[in-house]
């Protein structure tokens, strides 16, 4: 894997689990504005539920092993920078 590589799921929340569960980085999830991002640790509690209702990847969420890839991501895409979690 390219240590510059951004993974993106949508529609399969298990590939993102799974992919969650064997990798350390950064996952950057969409708000509810379409412009709108939030930056979190992978570990991060609010990225995780148990709800099976719940479609996690509804929306793409983005995986990078190192932050600042997720950033210029989201900075060029939109123009801003994303939100970091608090958490």
């Amino acid at each position: 894997m390219n240590s510059q590589e951004v993974m993106e799921f949508r529609n399969d929340d298990q590939a993102y689990k799974d992919w969650v569960a064997r990798h350390e980085g950064y996952v950057l999830t969409q708000r509810g504005r379409r412009d709108e991002y939030m930056l979190h640790k992978s570990e991060c509690t609010h990225l995780h539920t148990d709800n099976l209702n719940l479609r996690l990847t509804r929306r793409p969420r983005r995986w990078a092993g190192q932050q600042g890839i997720l950033m210029a991501w989201t900075e060029q895409a939109t123009g801003a920078k994303p939100l970091l979690c608090q958490s």
